[in-house]
């Protein structure tokens, strides 16, 4: 069914995907601007005389492309530059068609599309007497009034600057479409290649202690840095970063080449700088889709069996990606400013600027140490920035195109204005979706209960039917906070009949039946099975459960529920009430791709470390279905409430150890599966980040010594 929806989605696209194609194309693939060049030179000549029409008024001030000195109907009626003209691309391209001469004059001679001239390129050359012309343009010359022969420097380094701008555009294009191919492409080729090709599982299993699961320093994966510098790495997710910011390194500084004499540039120096600017502008273009792309929930990436990277890989490749996108940008303007600050009174100029600045503020204003602070604010000053920088970017390149007299929407640009498409397309594909999701699963009313005197809230919520396994869901709850009305918070999905006491019940005593038939002493199996530890004595009463409906309750197994723990953001609006509140599910989105879902299930041991809060995903893996799975839990005292909440998931839950108030040691729990003789065995750890790192190090370890196969996910939420 997923497929199927993915491929109509596709073909719904393909349409739209073609139009594009028509009409914006890049340099060098489906877009060749001045072809022939020899021609386009010829006209780039002629263009720099004064003609009859020329108004001297405005030849004398700065140039400016709204209202130029030759307008293009100028160009159009006045026979002198048309026969000259003519009569350059007659000697000038001996190798081109009459044909193709001919639709070139017709679109480019006035530098107007939508203005032919008053005469065709065959009649404008038959008008030219004498032939060749008689007279000979010199160098000092700066008018046009009859029909002329170029100076033979002045057309070489025309075409000389034609050659060298449509040489670096192609260029450009090449690399662009590289950086895209490369950053999309490889968690693809990764991931099919390791599932499909001949001995690249067996590889896989060797090198992932060694090159995917390590954190790049011990210890500091979920677990920030001090002073909230940030959080480090895996190996694996600095292979692609390393690899990704050389190949834009290389791609920005590699490959340029000098055309002199040129008629744009006197100097090589001006002429490289030029090309540095536009490449590195190309380049943050580039990357707005991927940055967009790698933050988004529905990142097509997720999308089914694409690859196994979970979204949280994608988020810290979309901040590392961002850092390079800064880089672009700045490098971008101090280029542009040595060589065109004479455009700083321009519209578009201010546009450029703007988007720069913004683009430094929100990346300064990205870090650890600001959405730990105030993650509401950072959240809303996010997606502000990052529209405004979208919008100045589009300014900047429109306006540029209006100085060089193109138009967006038409043939006749250079296709920088795709990669801003591409971008729209995908932040407008993501909330779309946002919307659509919460429109499917329409207007709910969650019942919220306190657990633990406060600590956390249950929120659970009728009507939906989901696995849980591995997802999670954005909620939205608009009438806590009236004034952030859009705010959404991720959590972990437990089905609500995992919960169920009655279900519970039943399960345990026909256990105990199946058990006793078979002759199996109950009590001791029961013991052997299950190991709670705690540090004070088990309280009397358990948390009372949240009130319900008691039809609903008994007859129906729909529903999920939410454990949140509060804080000083919006959960700490969520308070008990005998009025539901209203909300809003944006989900599920899942927290472990479907590809590693399916590798856990298919390991013969299946162990789930869990810390606080982080049992709601991992309870929903206990009750998988996997023939031999243990969950492992540890919950600090104060806490006891959420471990009395979950009593009777936890009491189906065949092998289990719960631990109150003490902490499991992970590197002996890695050790007694190894030793159990287990030839693969999946590890899914959900918690705080100090435990998640823990368990990343100590299966590092056990896997390196290579008694059994691990499996690693770890599915926890980090800012």
């Amino acid at each position: 069914m997923k497929l199927a929806r993915n491929l109509a989605t596709q073909l719904f696209l393909l349409p739209f995907l073609h139009i594009w194609a028509q009409d914006v194309l890049l340099p060098g693939y489906g877009n060749y601007p001045w072809n022939p060049i020899c021609a386009q030179s010829c006209l780039q000549s002629f263009r720099s005389y004064l003609l009859n029409c020329t108004d001297l008024e405005l030849a004398k001030k700065p140039f400016d492309p709204i209202a130029p000195p030759t307008p293009p109907s100028c160009y159009a009626s006045d026979p002198a530059f048309l026969t000259s003209a003519a009569w350059c691309f007659f000697s000038r391209c001996p190798d081109e068609s009459i044909a193709s001469l001919e639709a070139y004059w017709q679109v480019a001679a006035t530098g107007l599309k939508t203005l032919p001239p008053r005469w065709s390129y065959t009649i404008a050359l038959d008008r030219v007497s004498p032939k060749p012309p008689a007279m000979q343009l010199t160098m000092t010359d700066i008018s046009l009034n009859q029909t002329s022969l170029l100076p033979e420097a002045s057309y070489l380094a025309a075409a000389n600057g034609m050659v060298s701008l449509y040489a670096e555009q192609v260029r450009e294009s090449k690399y662009s479409i590289t950086l895209l191919v490369f950053a999309l492409g490889l968690p693809i080729v990764l991931t099919w290649g390791t599932r499909w090709l001949p001995f690249c599982q067996i590889l896989s299993d060797k090198i992932k202690p060694y090159l995917i699961y390590p954190s790049l320093l011990r210890r500091y994966n979920l677990t920030p840095l001090p002073y909230l510098l940030g959080n480090v790495p895996t190996l694996g997710q600095t292979l692609y970063i390393t690899l990704f910011t050389v190949l834009n390194i290389l791609l920005a500084a590699l490959g340029y080449r000098s055309y002199l004499p040129n008629a744009f540039y006197l100097t090589q120096h001006k002429e490289i700088l030029n090309h540095v600017t536009i490449r590195t502008g190309a380049f943050a273009f580039v990357l707005l889709p991927i940055l967009l792309l790698f933050s988004s929930r529905n990142n097509i990436l997720l999308f089914g069996h694409l690859t196994r990277w979970p979204h949280s890989t994608y988020l810290l490749l979309h901040r590392w990606v961002a850092r390079l996108f800064l880089v672009h940008v700045a490098v971008h303007s101090i280029a542009a400013l040595q060589i065109y600050s004479f455009f700083a009174d321009t519209a578009w100029w201010d546009w450029g600027v703007a988007a720069t600045v913004l683009t430094v503020v929100i990346t300064l204003g990205s870090g650890l140490y600001v959405r730990r602070a105030r993650y509401d604010v950072f959240l809303v000053m996010h997606v502000v920035l990052a529209v405004l920088i979208l919008v100045g970017s589009w300014y900047h390149l429109v306006g540029w195109y209006a100085y060089l007299g193109k138009t967006v929407g038409t043939k006749n640009t250079y296709g920088y204005e795709i990669w801003l498409y591409f971008a729209f397309a995908v932040w407008g594909f993501d909330r779309l979706v946002r919307v659509g999701r919460m429109v499917r699963w329409g207007v709910r009313r969650a019942r919220v209960t306190e657990v633990c005197e406060g600590r956390y809230v249950r929120v659970d919520v009728p009507g939906v039917r989901w696995s849980g396994l591995g997802e999670h869901v954005f909620v939205c709850f608009p009438s806590a906070r009236p004034w952030t009305p859009w705010e959404s918070h991720p959590f972990s999905v437990i089905p609500t009949h995992l919960l169920r006491e009655d279900i519970a019940q039943r399960t345990v005593e026909q256990d105990r039946n199946d058990e006793a038939g078979a002759g199996v002493d109950v009590e001791k199996q029961q013991v052997h099975k299950t190991r709670v530890r705690s540090a004070t004595p088990p309280p009397t009463e358990r948390t009372p459960k949240p009130n319900s409906d008691s039809e609903t309750a008994f007859t129906s197994t729909a529903g999920i529920t939410l454990f949140i723990r509060k804080s000083s953001g919006l959960t700490s609006y969520l308070k008990p009430s005998t009025k539901r509140i209203l909300t809003l599910l944006d989900g599920p989105y899942p927290s472990i791709s479907p590809l590693s879902k399916t590798s856990l299930l298919q390991c013969d041991r299946l162990l789930i470390v869990a810390g606080g809060i982080g049992i709601t995903g991992a309870l929903p893996w206990a009750h998988s279905g996997h023939p031999n799975v243990k969950l492992v839990w540890s919950v600090k005292e104060a806490s006891r409430g959420l471990a009395d909440a979950l009593h009777a998931s936890l009491g189906r839950v065949v092998s289990k150890e719960v631990r109150v108030g003490s902490r499991f040691d992970v590197q002996e729990l890695i050790e007694e599966e190894e030793k159990a003789g287990w030839d693969r065995i999946g590890v899914v750890g959900c918690g705080p980040g100090g435990l998640c790192d823990d368990l990343r190090a100590a299966v590092v370890v056990a896997g390196r010594r290579g008694r059994a196969v691990f499996e690693l996910e770890i599915d926890s939420y980090s800012l």
